[in-house]
């Protein structure tokens, strides 16, 4: 059976004194992460100094925010669970002061699931406007007209289309999708990544376990957004109905910017 732990995950993430990723003593080395993007250019991120117990706190923590969700959501974080360790440690470069979860304060790390409101709504063109519900209606001229903003940034009536950014103090996981929707309507996503375009993937819904009323499909490679980097989802719709597409990741803030329901 596939793993769908993220604290079993770190335990099996050896690293070079034979131990794994979740520990209570103790700290990881200041590090660097090589990422490619589509034209070949190489990026370094640089990945704090961290104590373990950090570590700890974020496993504990996702592990029980995942413990009602879908076995399939629960192994896309399980699979990742170093990358969003890598995540949490990048992040930590400029807030430096670790992370702390539910009870952390200030300038300390906390990562939150991903929900509608954290979204610039794509049918609006005055922002912001956070979307209201991940429901979308999908209409023929929708369809016909190709490729349509998902995850954007969104900055007036005409600007739609610009990438959603990250500050210096967040950074951004997307790991698949899901799409609970009656009738599916979307079967492509694409992401531009830093203004570089990514292939097109399908998003096979139709194809994955819709018997537990809530199909997901992976992307092939999960997008991270690190701080300063920005990012775009657009997606295809193939005829008019009423959709349900969500992302599957989480949110990594300053506990300071994660106290106004609203915003954060």
């Amino acid at each position: 059976m596939e793993n769908t732990s993220v604290i079993e995950a770190l335990k099996a993430a050896i690293q070079k004194d034979g131990q794994g990723l979740y520990r209570e003593t103790g700290r990881i080395e200041e590090q660097m992460l090589k990422s490619i993007l589509p034209n070949g250019e190489v990026r370094e991120h640089k990945m704090a100094e961290i104590d373990y117990l950090d570590l700890k706190i974020f496993a504990d923590e996702i592990d029980i925010a995942l413990k009602l969700q879908n076995s399939y959501v629960q192994s896309l974080f399980a699979k990742n669970a170093v990358g969003l360790v890598d995540l949490i440690r990048i992040v930590n470069v400029e807030t430096a002061s670790g992370f702390k979860g539910a009870v952390g304060s200030g300038r300390q790390l906390d990562a939150i699931l991903l929900r509608a409101e954290q979204f610039q709504d794509p049918d609006v063109g005055v922002w912001p406007t956070p979307r209201t519900s991940w429901i979308r209606n999908i209409t023929a001229a929708m369809a016909a007209a190709g490729p349509t903003n998902f995850i954007e940034r969104g900055t007036g009536a005409l600007a739609h289309g610009e990438e959603l950014p990250m500050a210096v103090d967040e950074g951004l996981v997307i790991l698949g999708f899901a799409n609970p929707a009656a009738a599916l309507c979307v079967d492509a996503v694409q992401i531009t990544y830093l203004a570089q375009a990514y292939n097109i993937q399908n998003l096979d819904f139709e194809l994955t376990d819709t018997f537990t009323g809530s199909p997901i499909c992976e992307l092939k490679q999960p997008l991270y957004i690190y701080p300063r980097e920005s990012a775009l989802g657009t997606v295809k719709y193939y005829r008019s109905g009423s959709d349900e597409l969500r992302p599957i990741g989480i949110w990594v803030k300053m506990s300071s910017n994660l106290r106004a329901p609203l915003t954060s």
